[in-house]
């Protein structure tokens, strides 16, 4: 009888302890409502203004305003007459995107723009109205020679073109600025378009 106890005594310890097998492993459970876990190797984001979005893209936060930006753009540093810039690679030369929020009015801006170019008599600027996440924006074609500075190179930069979307934010309007070779630019148009259609306004 004494040896029976002691062989079932035996068989709950092990069922208890597990002896004999292998350790399962335990799945954590996320919380409701908690962001899901980024997958193995993918690093967070720097400052707090960077998410990552799909495997080609970036969401970057802004004042007022996000977009979704491409991973093989190179951001330059940030500087106090911007809140982003990247340099943008193009076999056909760099081009160079700006964004920032800025005072002065959406036509004042854009007529310093156009003023930055001399144009040939008849190719004139273009402008139209482009939808962004709702709000009616202004987009700007400017063509001919760049006069002003890109980087490290004071100009002029001639055969070159400018695009530029304008909207309207409180308390100032949301300003992007593509300039680079006529040919490049020329090239990127869609994509620009497209990018400047991913940006989501903060309401």
């Amino acid at each position: 009888m004494r040896w029976i106890v002691a062989v079932v005594l035996g068989s709950v310890a092990c069922g208890m302890s597990g002896c004999g097998e292998e350790p399962v492993a335990r799945i954590p459970v996320r919380p409701p409502g908690s962001p899901p876990a980024r997958p193995a190797g993918q690093a967070a984001a720097s400052d707090g203004d960077e998410t990552i979005g799909d495997a080609t893209t970036r969401t970057r936060q802004l004042t007022g305003i996000r977009f979704d930006v491409p991973v093989d753009w190179n951001e330059q540093p940030k500087s106090e007459f911007y809140e982003a810039k990247y340099v943008i690679p193009s076999e056909e030369g760099e081009m160079v995107l700006t964004l920032t929020s800025m005072g002065g009015g959406i036509d004042a801006n854009l007529q310093r723009w156009i003023g930055q170019f001399q144009q040939d008599p008849d190719e004139g600027p273009r402008r139209e109205t482009l939808r962004i996440d709702g709000a009616k924006s202004e987009w700007l074609d400017v063509r001919g020679t760049f006069r002003s500075r890109v980087g490290t190179s004071p100009g002029p930069h001639e055969n070159w073109r400018l695009l530029g979307v304008a909207i309207p934010m409180k308390p100032r309007p949301f300003l992007l600025k593509l300039i680079g070779p006529r040919a490049a630019v020329s090239g990127f148009e869609a994509d620009f378009r497209k990018f400047a259609r991913s940006a989501q306004l903060d309401r």
